[in-house]
């Protein structure tokens, strides 16, 4: 999505050391093999908050170089994907000229790129689709879309490259509401995440249905704005979360550093150069950046901290791993039972439960595959919890532990 040759290039300068040498030597290694101390303490102390038994297997994972993660990693991703959404870029015409990937980070406010939405008139054409995605059966799940409202809130910040937008509170025809898709939670802490460690990226490439990149980036280098992992993203996934293994956005994708040719021209998997305006999910990327969160708290802080949105924000940055979801009550599986509740005059459903994802064919825009029943204005919302229900065995692992660590 408006990914020039410009922006390469900037990322590129930055890229001081070798991707392929670092993650060759990472793989090798566990992350606390090359961490400080002190570093590691702070990192240690965030993987304690993932609740007792999951915080053991976090432990493990950067002591011992163990693979082991709890079933229930599964279906809070499930969760934490539901906040994530494709944004459709347009024009004064209202023709798409571009996809891109967003995500909510507060029940109103959607964090992107600066070079996807620059400015508030950029916001202000566009739309975000919510439940752009297959479900279980390979069938399309049906979308919600919902306008952009810069009036509301817009920050965008091109060091960073960031922008974070107010989103409608409701779809065109008022039958659902944003919040219901959840938030995830910004940590001010910038030791969520260790070089050595796996990253994960839920994202819109090329503005193609939902994709999960499941563990594939390996964190290879942590500066004080950015974080450089080995990955293969699209240029679709501007924009995108980038989750560590307790589902916390440790950064939002941005960009890459493309592989080229002897003349300089840009790689793509088919072997041919890439030219502006053609298709950028086929770049060969050597090493993907994304910028902290925890930077772009801080900076929404010095900004915008006495806006209303923002204060709501920073009131709920502050928590462990296992609050960093969160979601509505009432959106739950049994979406007719709650229908059917509602019509009987009865009390909405509350439930915690995974959302249902069946295909529908709602009259309007928006309908989603969500009753209508539970979008209430003053919905009660929680905090899905990361908590044991099943534990997958320790078993071996190829990567070197470290040996003789001293946390002292």
């Amino acid at each position: 999505m408006k990914l020039t040759e410009a922006l390469m290039r900037r990322a590129e300068e930055a890229l001081t050391f070798d991707p392929r040498q670092q993650r060759r030597a990472l793989l090798d290694r566990t992350a606390v093999a090359v961490a400080d101390a002190p570093t590691l303490r702070r990192r240690i102390v965030q993987a304690l908050g993932e609740g007792a038994d999951a915080a053991q297997l976090a432990i493990d994972r950067l002591v011992g170089g163990t693979d082991q993660l709890n079933v229930s990693y599964l279906e809070r991703g499930v969760i934490a994907g539901d906040a994530v959404a494709r944004i459709e870029v347009r024009d004064g015409e209202s023709a798409i000229i571009g996809c891109a990937t967003g995500f909510m980070i507060s029940p109103r406010l959607l964090l992107t790129n600066h070079h996807v939405l620059s400015t508030a008139d950029d916001a202000a054409q566009s739309w975000v689709d919510f439940r752009h995605e297959f479900d279980a059966l390979g069938r399309p799940v049906e979308s919600c879309a919902f306008a952009l409202e810069p009036s509301e809130f817009f920050f965008s910040d091109a060091e960073l490259d960031v922008a974070v937008i107010a989103v409608a509170p409701e779809t065109p025809d008022h039958r659902q509401r944003v919040a219901r898709f959840g938030w995830l939670r910004l940590s001010p802490s910038g030791d969520a995440v260790l070089p050595g460690e796996w990253l994960t990226m839920v994202h819109h490439p090329g503005g193609s249905p939902k994709q999960v990149a499941l563990r594939q980036n390996l964190l290879i280098n942590c500066r004080d704005l950015d974080l450089w992992y080995a990955s293969e993203t699209a240029a679709g996934s501007s924009g995108a979360p980038v989750f560590n293994d307790s589902w916390q956005v440790v950064a939002v994708h941005r960009a890459g550093a493309p592989a080229r040719d002897s003349s300089g021209a840009v790689l793509t998997v088919d072997g041919e150069p890439w030219t502006e305006g053609s298709d950028e999910s086929r770049i060969v990327w050597r090493a993907g950046v994304g910028t902290r969160t925890c930077v772009v708290l801080q900076r929404l802080a010095e900004t915008s901290r006495d806006h209303p949105l923002i204060r709501e924000l920073m009131s709920e940055s502050d928590r462990d791993a296992a609050e960093s979801i969160v979601v509505p009550l009432g959106s739950g599986t049994d979406c007719g039972a709650a229908a059917g509740d509602q019509a009987a005059g009865g009390a909405p459903a509350q439930t915690t439960a995974l959302v249902a994802r069946v295909p529908v064919q709602p009259e309007t825009n928006g309908g989603g595959a969500h009753a209508t029943g539970d979008a209430r204005p003053d919905a009660v919302t929680v905090t899905v919890p990361l908590r044991i229900t099943v534990r997958a065995g320790n078993g071996p692992s190829s990567r070197l532990p470290a040996v003789g660590v001293d946390l002292s």
